[in-house]
């Protein structure tokens, strides 16, 4: 054996193991997950408790865990940062619906991250100002949480291009303003504040600092913003801030009943003396109205806030959610796989048993066919030659650079070159060889489009109603005719063009 029938072998053996993990990032893979504990992020200045002085601060560090499949030894994966709720107050990257979406999707393939943001809201004196600068704070922790992830990803096994975001509640209110606030649209409470807090009749003026901008802290030359949210009841201040540039997937999940974000808009917990926020329902219409619609939507009807089973993020009962968790682990699979998922398509030509088929799939690094007839190939455009003529179901499974996945089949019909598949009518193609034009008839049928592909399988040229084709411009050689009609039927035959 020559060193170059060995690196074919050896090409070969690659290929077919990267196909050992079909369905990669959809199904569970990985028996477990491996979690690495406590990394810290980012130190920022947490506001100390009762939290009604918001210049009383102290330099804290904030955490997150990273879960990775068990045994993977891919480093370009997709990352989903998942957030926990809590209204500001209260929640923790250990909480049983974080803990659960973090292995869940580390198991199918990803590098997933539970986080610790900062919180602390003191609601009864100055609500709109307290909220309003704990959702900032939470803002700007989310950010730096996604660029510290972009900053060390060789550590992790990271593809920067594609980190998403998962939220529960003020979780989904994080990922959310991430991708529609601006740093010119940093609310007024953000910056320098000065309000008065009455005790006993006795007024008290406090002031506060500039939280900053929406990027504060560390690894500043990274983006903080996700490429994809999904936000389970989550909402935003104001709906102006959505704009036709912020085009980042959204995946909105929310019950119509729910009565601590309001579906549409409402004061959050029902508390008063702060502003209404608006939930899925008015950032959808938003999202319409500029002409960037949710990517996927989950609403359901006169369900409640938390409404896969959990309470703050803990299981109600010990159940390990319902069968709304289900739903939503299996829509959200999809979501984030849409991400970053190639798009597999392919065309084919025949002449008499074999079968020339070219590959047209968007974003593929690498091919797996299955002719139907027990035959295999993993280059891109490949031909097989029938040992029969019949129908076969012919399957393509393409897979890009991160492994994320795509299949497509078509039912062709092999030795039946120039006629229908009803075998009762023909096509004329004349002449046949042919120098400049022509023709093409088929008895009691109109041709509503024709394609000529090459012996590549590249199309080279397509016209729509016409039955008569000009080839004076292009080269010498064998093609192959492909004709739709108004009934629907699909003829394919060979033309030498001289």
């Amino acid at each position: 054996m020559n060193i170059k029938q060995l690196f074919v072998i050896v090409l070969i053996s690659v290929s077919l193991l990267s196909f050992s993990q079909d369905y990669r990032y959809t199904k569970t893979l990985f028996s477990s997950s491996t979690v690495t504990s406590d990394i810290v992020y980012c130190s920022v200045p947490i506001l100390d408790s009762p939290f009604s002085d918001e210049s009383a601060t102290t330099v804290t560090s904030l955490t997150m865990d990273i879960y990775q499949p068990t045994g993977d030894v891919f480093t370009q994966r997709p990352v989903i940062i998942f957030a926990h709720g809590g209204g500001f107050v209260e929640g923790n990257k250990n909480v049983d619906d974080m803990t659960a979406f973090c292995d869940s999707f580390a198991r199918k393939g990803y590098v997933t991250v539970s986080i610790n943001y900062r919180q602390g809201v003191e609601v009864y004196d100055n609500g709109d100002l307290h909220y309003t600068r704990a959702a900032y704070r939470g803002l700007q922790d989310g950010r730096a949480a996604i660029r510290y992830l972009r900053a060390n990803a060789i550590i992790y096994g990271i593809d920067t291009s594609k980190i998403y975001w998962g939220g529960n509640s003020a979780g989904s209110f994080i990922g959310l303003n991430s991708i529609f606030m601006d740093e010119s649209e940093k609310p007024a409470y953000a910056g320098d504040v000065s309000y008065v807090i009455t005790v006993l009749g006795v007024p008290t003026t406090y002031t506060g600092p500039d939280l900053g901008d929406i990027d504060s802290g560390d690894n500043l030359s990274y983006s903080g913003e996700p490429t994809a949210v999904m936000s389970c009841w989550g909402g935003v201040g104001d709906t102006s801030i959505i704009n036709a540039n912020n085009n980042n997937n959204l995946f909105l999940v929310h019950g119509t009943a729910d009565d601590i974000v309001d579906f549409n808009s409402g004061t959050p917990f029902g508390l008063t003396g702060v502003s209404a926020v608006y939930g899925s329902n008015s950032i959808n219409t938003r999202l319409n109205s500029v002409g960037i619609p949710a990517q996927m939507t989950y609403f359901v009807s006169g369900a409640e806030h938390e409404f896969y089973g959990v309470t703050n993020g803990n299981w109600t009962n010990d159940s390990c959610g319902n069968e709304y968790w289900d739903t939503i682990v299996t829509k959200a699979t999809m979501f984030y796989h849409l991400q970053h998922k190639p798009s597999a398509n392919f065309r084919f030509t025949e002449d008499n048993l074999v079968v020339y088929y070219a590959d047209t799939s968007v974003g593929a690094d690498s091919w797996f066919w299955d002719f139907g007839d027990g035959n295999t190939s993993t280059i891109q455009n490949p031909q097989n030659t029938y040992s029969t003529a019949g129908n076969y179901n012919v399957k393509l499974y393409i897979e890009n650079s991160i492994l994320s996945w795509d299949t497509v089949s078509y039912n062709i019909t092999v030795g039946n070159v120039g006629v229908n598949i009803n075998k009762n009518k023909r096509v004329e193609i004349f002449p046949n060889p042919t120098k400049t034009y022509f023709s093409i008839n088929i008895s009691g049928q109109v041709v509503t489009e024709v394609s000529v592909i090459d012996i590549t399988g590249k199309e080279v040229l397509t016209e729509i109603n016409s039955s008569i084709i000009d080839l004076s411009n292009y080269s010498k050689g064998v093609y192959f005719i492909r004709v739709k009609t108004n009934s629907g039927n699909l003829f394919v035959s060979k033309l030498i063009k001289e």
